[in-house]
């Protein structure tokens, strides 16, 4: 494919006719830009995403989406035509716009795991991505003469995320581990086959909708909490789902009040930590954990992580 098969206007309006288009005209700029060094055209596509000189794909975030402030606003522009159309159509006030590095694009192959709707260029800005590293234990997979790569085949075929296998230590089994070797991960080629007792290192990413990911995140909250006074000893348990109180965005996940055997909490996850709140006048949450090294005050402490939130939820039952 030549410079203009993914740098001209034409190349780019004609990718956006389906998602996979779309897809493979951004992958061939990232590798011209990161591969070959090749200093682009910069590019604003559907009033929501910047294709920089550079090869990377930028959203706009925040409150002044262009494709919302301009329903009508043509699908490519080149950053100059994009600066002369904000100035005609907002001649009397300066317009801010804020974006951030990665598109969160979903590959065309893909659907929304909630709803099942399938990705295209209409609604793949509407998207939270998550990510996550996970360990999968391999026994079962297949019968004699696996392969390393006919399970990545598998994975790839998954509709609902992408799975990409850690390249610098994708499997690990006791029998690995040596003087050299102190955890057992190694990271063979493709045509290694799976023994037992192989567990593989796993990046997962999955996208949602902006909805669907609230739904989704609802649900997952609040059986994580509910779970959590369970441990704690408490019988009666009513949970009610609030703004996030540390970061409102749309992506963070929901505080809950909960009412739990006749006391009030507010409770929610702060960045790395649990925020455990009680206003109950019979709990002084600084003196019942004095000795805790976290941080804490009258009505609040942090818990770091879900034991250390089973054990002050278990004492706050205990000492009320």
């Amino acid at each position: 494919m030549g410079r203009y098969g993914y740098d001209s206007f034409q190349a780019i309006y004609e990718s956006l006719k389906s998602l996979g288009s779309f897809n493979a005209l951004l992958e061939a700029r990232h590798r011209a830009g990161y591969d070959r060094h090749e200093r682009l055209n910069e590019w604003v596509v559907l009033g929501r995403f910047i294709l920089d000189t550079c090869g990377n794909t930028l959203k706009f975030t925040g409150e002044n989406i262009p494709a919302v402030m301009f329903p009508d606003i043509p699908q490519v522009f080149t950053q100059t035509e994009f600066a002369a159309y904000l100035i005609r159509k907002s001649p009397n006030r300066e317009v801010w716009l804020s974006v951030s590095i990665g598109s969160d694009i979903p590959s065309a192959h893909l659907a929304c795991p909630v709803c099942k709707e399938p990705w295209a260029v209409s609604n793949c800005h509407d998207v939270v991505t998550e990510h996550e590293s996970r360990v999968i234990k391999l026994d079962g997979y297949g019968g004699t003469g696996t392969t390393l790569g006919m399970m990545k085949e598998l994975w790839n075929s998954n509709k609902d995320a992408i799975w990409r296998v850690q390249p610098d230590c994708s499997i690990r089994n006791d029998q690995y581990i040596s003087g050299t070797n102190k955890t057992g991960w190694i990271a063979p080629e493709d045509d290694y086959q799976i023994h037992p007792g192989d567990e593989a290192m796993v990046n997962v990413w999955t996208y949602r909708h902006h909805e669907c990911h609230r739904q989704n995140q609802l649900g997952r909250e609040q059986a994580y909490f509910g779970q959590i006074f369970t441990e704690a000893g408490f019988t009666s348990i009513r949970l009610t789902p609030i703004a996030n109180q540390y970061c409102p965005c749309d992506s963070c996940a929901p505080w809950f009040e909960v009412v739990a055997d006749g006391i009030a909490f507010t409770i929610g996850w702060r960045k790395r930590v649990i925020s455990i709140q009680s206003t109950d006048p019979r709990i002084i949450l600084d003196k019942m954990f004095s000795k805790e090294e976290t941080t804490k005050s009258t009505h609040e402490i942090h818990a770091w992580g879900r034991e250390k939130c089973i054990e002050y939820l278990s004492t706050i039952r205990e000492n009320r």
